[in-house]
């Protein structure tokens, strides 16, 4: 990268007017000096604003990679989240569901989504699933009174059925 802005430099200054020296037309006084200027400016741009952020987010990246333990819960670049089982020099090995463990390279994670112990997380599962089923069985609750309610309805609509044909009898 750093090679071929250097041949760019090179080449703007092969392009800038050769001062002239037999004193027929005023130089423009320092013109190669300038142009040397502008590529150092625009290097250092470039470094700062593409090069240095892009090393800091490789060194996040590799100290993430560095510090995945076991009990550790990743995401993959593929979107699969587990749980690290195990921990090789190359290779993780992740379990995506009871009884299913896959081997992954460290390079396919994306991310640790937490690092929290298998138990608590079956822990947090189990209460969000009592939580469900108390939303569902207040659900159910609900749809049963609102079914009540409209059986009395029907059941005094027949009464009154029933009475008004007893009067007419």
């Amino acid at each position: 990268m750093l090679e071929s802005l250097i041949s760019a430099a090179s080449a703007l200054y092969a392009m800038a007017p050769p001062a002239s020296t037999d004193g027929s037309q005023p130089s423009s006084g320092g013109g190669g000096m300038q142009l040397i200027i502008f590529i150092v400016g625009f290097i250092l741009i470039f470094y700062f604003l593409m090069l240095r952020p892009q090393k800091k987010q490789q060194k996040a990246r590799q100290e993430m990679l560095d510090s995945i333990k076991k009990g550790d819960r990743i995401q993959t670049n593929g979107g699969l989240i587990g749980v690290v089982t195990a921990v090789d020099t190359r290779e993780l090995t992740v379990r995506i569901a009871p009884e299913v463990r896959v081997k992954i390279a460290r390079t396919a994670i994306a991310g640790v989504v937490s690092s929290d112990s298998p138990k608590s997380e079956d822990r947090e599962r189990k209460k969000d699933r009592d939580r469900d089923r108390a939303k569902d069985t207040d659900k159910v609750d609900k749809v049963d009174k609102d079914t009540d309610t409209d059986a009395d309805t029907e059941d005094k609509d027949t009464d009154n059925k029933k009475v008004n044909l007893n009067k007419s009898e």
